[in-house]
């Protein structure tokens, strides 16, 4: 395996290379130190790094925290501050580099080797984490539904891109808010969908499908004729942690078929069933309701016909699906797929 690779930026030449010794006897690879911002810029691009050492307090016009907002923009590289002391004001600048690591001199080795591990393994599970939102994004890409999914109160927690291009709202600035600010949702009877009817509706369990209504754009107050289906989401102690909405366009033939808020109507199948997001798995049950299984949780995948059981710790999750199509969204650091019928966590 290839040692980690450290660049240390420090303008004290007799600290730097005290560094430089210290991590090399501890086994990681540092092929040169920087001193300046300059002499950074250029180590990094000579070197491309696994890892940066960065002082803060730094002669000249650029400092650490300088050349930190350099690396975050530029690169996918860990940064660990070095710092003697640091007032309020500058540590709030520095924390706005979300840096991986502070280390305050004067350090020892085992600090120095703890923190690099640590830096290291939260960097590994950063980017293990966006490769599976991404993997998700790109999944709900193409899907002609609007999902929306919320918390208990029907505040916003995701949005897939085609919500976002309904709504009118990106999936980060509608964060916390409350659906029925984004839309509003009426039946062909004009008897409105809110958070309270919704909670009476949905205390059964039961999947709520409206087959015809009015969607209404709360940013420009735009109506478009929509299919809605509401799913609650629960979690593998079977408490709902909240609700996924999903709307789908229909045309002006299909109102013959328009149900009532108040009425049941047979689950239909739902986008997120089987779909990775946010190291969760959502696998739905037979009366709707969609099970939300940490990634972590899950010891082995098992193919039995067409289904897929998935084994935790206290139950197994039994969903219609193919081993093929869940093990492309499975993120492959996790889980690797051992036999035609066995995916199993390399954790466990």
């Amino acid at each position: 395996m290839d040692k980690t690779k450290i660049l240390v930026v420090e303008d004290e030449s007799i600290v730097a290379k005290d560094i430089q010794s210290t991590l090399i006897r501890l086994g990681y690879d540092v092929p040169a130190t920087a001193s300046s911002a300059q002499s950074a810029y250029n180590k990094l691009e000579e070197l491309k790094p696994d890892l940066v050492f960065l002082d803060i307090k730094l002669k000249g016009d650029l400092d650490g925290i300088n050349i930190a907002e350099h690396i975050k923009k530029t690169y996918s590289i860990p940064v660990i501050f070095l710092t003697s002391f640091i007032d309020k004001a500058t540590l709030d600048r520095a924390k706005l580099t979300e840096p991986y690591g502070y280390l305050v001199k004067p350090f020892n080795e085992k600090d120095l080797q703890s923190t690099i591990e640590m830096a290291l393994y939260k960097f590994q599970k950063d980017n293990a984490m966006r490769a599976d939102n991404q993997r998700y994004a790109n999944a709900m890409q193409s899907v002609d539904e609007a999902i929306f999914i919320t918390d208990n109160e029907c505040r916003i927690t995701f949005l897939n891109p085609k919500a976002e291009s309904i709504s009118q709202y990106g999936n980060e600035s509608a964060q916390g808010i409350s659906i029925f600010k984004l839309i509003k949702i009426e039946n062909d009877e004009y008897s409105i969908v809110n958070a309270e009817s919704l909670k009476r509706y949905l205390t059964s369990g039961e999947q709520l499908s409206i087959s015809s209504c009015n969607v209404t754009i709360m940013r420009d107050y735009s109506v478009i004729k929509n299919q809605v289906n509401v799913s609650p989401v629960i979690d593998e102690k079977n408490q709902t942690i909240g609700n996924a909405f999903v709307i789908k366009p229909v045309s002006v033939s299909d109102n013959s078929t328009t149900a009532k808020p108040a009425v049941p109507a047979a689950p239909q199948a739902n986008p997120l069933e089987n779909q990775v997001i946010q190291n969760f798995v959502f696998v739905k049950q037979g009366n709707g309701m969609l099970i939300r299984i940490p990634l972590e949780n899950i010891f082995w995948i098992q193919a039995m016909d067409n289904y897929i059981v998935m084994q935790t710790n206290n139950d197994q999750y039994v969903a219609h699906s193919t081993m093929k199509d869940l093990e492309v969204k499975l993120p492959p650091d996790k889980f690797v797929r051992v036999h035609r019928s066995y995916i199993v966590s390399i954790e466990k």
